[in-house]
Order: C-alpha cells, then sequence, then structure tokens
C-alpha cells in the first residue's frame, strides 16, 4: 500500500519511493521529495503567481522524458489552477504551486519545473523578468559561459539593469533580469539586441545562430525564452540527467572565479547549507523595488524577422527544454 502523508492539512499518495531516479548517484524519489521539502521557503516565491510547465521524467533521465502544460490527470481539486492565453486566442488551463501541499504533489510526479517570465497577476505575457539561457556546445562548456554572462552584466548594468546569475542544473548560466511590468515581446527583443550585440563583441566564442554544425566551441545566447509562450527551468528545480543536478543560484564572485566546471555544479544535497550560507541569492527578483524598466527605445527592431540572430525556434531545442508548444502527453503515474 503506498503511504499517505499529510502535508499542512492535505493528504498526498506518495509511490515508490524506495524508486531510483537518479542512477549516478542512486539517488531515489523520496530523497528528491524531501529536497524539496527541506528548500521549499526558497522555491516557492520563484513559483507562486508562474503557470508551470512540468518536464516529467517518471523512470529516470534515460526513461521517457515529456513536457505538460496542461494540469496532469488526477489533479487534485486543492491545487491552484489558472486559466492561461496559448495561441490563435485559445485557453487552456495551467497549473500554479502555490504552497507547500502543491510542491509536494508535484514532486511526486518526478518533475523539473519550469516557469514562464511573466506572473498570472499582472496578465499573460506582461513579463517581470529577463532571462538570457547560455548554452555551451561541446568542447565548450560553463567556464566559457562565465566569459559572456560577464560582458552581459556589464552591458545590462549600462542600461541600468541588474542581472543575477543561476546555473541551468545542465550545461551552461541563466541570467534573470527583475524588469518593470513590461510586455514580453518587448523584453524578447531588448534581449534579441542584447544577443546580437554579443555576438558582435565575441566573436570568437558567442554565435548568432543555433545551427549544430555551428555550435562546437561555441556559446549561444539564448533569448527566446523570454517569449510569452516560452519557460525556463526554475531555480532550485532538480534537472533529469544522470546526477540530481540543481538550477542553483550562483555568486558573481562563483561565476568569475570558475575555471573548472565542476565548481559551478550543484547536486540538492549541496543546496541547503548554500542557502543556509547566502540565503536566497535571488531573492532581487521576489522584490518589485528592484524592478526597472527597460531603456527607451528598447523595443525598437521588435518587428525583426530575426534574420540576424537565430532564436530555437523549437527545431534545435536542447533536450529538457521548453519550445513553447501546448503538446501534452500523459502517462502512468510512477
Amino acid at each position: 500500500m503506498s503511504p499517505i502523508a499529510e502535508v499542512e492539512g492535505r493528504r498526498i499518495t506518495l509511490r515508490n519511493l524506495d524508486k531510483v531516479i537518479h542512477p549516478a548517484t542512486g539517488t531515489t524519489k523520496g530523497e528528491l521529495l524531501h529536497y524539496l521539502a527541506s528548500i521549499a521557503d526558497a522555491l516557492l516565491g520563484h513559483l507562486r503567481g508562474r503557470p508551470l510547465a512540468f518536464l516529467r521524467y517518471p523512470d529516470g533521465p534515460d526513461g521517457q522524458k515529456f513536457f505538460t502544460k496542461n494540469p496532469p490527470p488526477g489533479t487534485p481539486s486543492w491545487v491552484t489552477t489558472a486559466e492561461v492565453t496559448r495561441h490563435k486566442g485559445e485557453t487552456a488551463r495551467q497549473v500554479l504551486i502555490q504552497d507547500l501541499p502543491s510542491l509536494m504533489w508535484s514532486a511526486n510526479l518526478v518533475v523539473e519545473l519550469h516557469t514562464p517570465m511573466w506572473r498570472i497577476d499582472q496578465g499573460v505575457g506582461i513579463a517581470d523578468r529577463l532571462v538570457f539561457d547560455l548554452d555551451p556546445g561541446p568542447p565548450a562548456t560553463i567556464v566559457d559561459c562565465r566569459v559572456v554572462a560577464v560582458w552581459l552584466r556589464e552591458r545590462l548594468a549600462d542600461d541600468g539593469l541588474t542581472a543575477y546569475a543561476k546555473t541551468s542544473g545542465s550545461k551552461g548560466l541563466h541570467l534573470l533580469v527583475p524588469v518593470e511590468p513590461t510586455p514580453s515581446r518587448q523584453t524578447t527583443a531588448y534581449a534579441r539586441r542584447l544577443a546580437l550585440e554579443a555576438a558582435n563583441a565575441l566573436p570568437d566564442l558567442v554565435i548568432r545562430k543555433m545551427t549544430r554544425s555551428l555550435r562546437p566551441g561555441k556559446v549561444y545566447v539564448d533569448f527566446s525564452q523570454n517569449a510569452a509562450a516560452k519557460t525556463t527551468a526554475a531555480p532550485y528545480t532538480p534537472r533529469a540527467v544522470p546526477e540530481p543536478a540543481v538550477s542553483a543560484p550562483v555568486t558573481w564572485g562563483e561565476v568569475e572565479a570558475c575555471g573548472d566546471p565542476a565548481a559551478l555544479s550543484f547536486l540538492i544535497d549541496d543546496i541547503p547549507a548554500r542557502l543556509d550560507r547566502h540565503g536566497d541569492l535571488l531573492a532581487p527578483l521576489l522584490d518589485p523595488a528592484e524592478a526597472r524598466p527597460l531603456p527607451r527605445g528598447a523595443d525598437a527592431g521588435e518587428s525583426d524577422s530575426g534574420a540576424d540572430i537565430e532564436s530555437d525556434g523549437g527545431a534545435d531545442v536542447e533536450e529538457g527544454e521548453d519550445n513553447g508548444r501546448d503538446d501534452d502527453e500523459s502517462a502512468a503515474d510512477r
């Protein structure tokens, strides 16, 4: 019989807690749930109000993986959902993780948590964050992403914006920037412009297109996750990789000092101690007083076809990244 846990008055049936999810370390489903419960105070602030996309990997990183934006079958009535406008004005419901019981319910599905750059209470597609996903093509690593990250940090500072860094939990770095509520089409246009500037300023390191043949040894600055339909791995989420790696907030000192990819690789067991030492390094993203406006004219070229710098378009998406589609597959809860 599956155990039933009571979390803040909500009853959750937990299944297969001894099942190994991350084979490289023998990490079990139960250990993943324990991790998420232990860091929930930091994580929930970055989830509340943001319609979730789940990357489910119930059989581990080598098993079936699939994105879902629709509430999974059997979603409890007490889990908050919201109506979200999608393609061509159609609407569909998506899950909001607002509290610890909802987080534990989602963790029981074995998921990565992915969020958009906007909150439902501000309106679909009204962004309060900018994101840059720095994606290295082997043999480039996160060490090469460091150079691009520092360049972008300084360029953003020139426009009065402050960037905060986290690891992707896979290969690269994410930069997040608090902004005053702004339509996603404008934040995307601004991010595209800076990605192009980075490619021009660092031509030996940054590429303009995501074409696989151009990727080796280069860093692709993916601006497309600013689009209203796209999502990015949330801070602190475990990733569907062999070890239980986490998308972990990091200091700029750690980024600048990184000379070895291992220095910016964090597993679930590392995060509680980091929170004790640093607190939530991304807490400024949650403070409206930290938000700044995009510079005037930031949406110039908004109607640009993208010929100068190519977004992923869903064609060459890194495994485990949201391609912005509304595809939804279901699987048995395992």
